[in-house]
């Protein structure tokens, strides 16, 4: 699978807004930012390398992955 292909974004409507973020923490290339606690994440296309791995660890399961072809 090309990871490459995959875009990832936070579905507001499921994101928990968790204080000690899982996907956030696994994250070895630092995508998923948050710029202020009492608001949710948001992942940065230009960093994010589409490994998937945060998708796992989202407690709400609140990361998607569109699949580009």
């Amino acid at each position: 699978m090309n990871h490459a292909a995959n875009t990832l974004f936070v579905d507001y409507s499921l994101c928990l807004n968790c204080q000690r973020c899982l996907a956030e923490k696994v994250c070895t290339v630092k995508a998923i930012i948050r710029i202020d606690r009492d608001e949710p994440p948001f992942i940065d296309v230009h960093r994010c390398h589409g490994c998937l791995v945060c998708v796992t660890e989202c407690a709400a399961s609140a990361i998607r992955s569109i699949h580009k072809t």
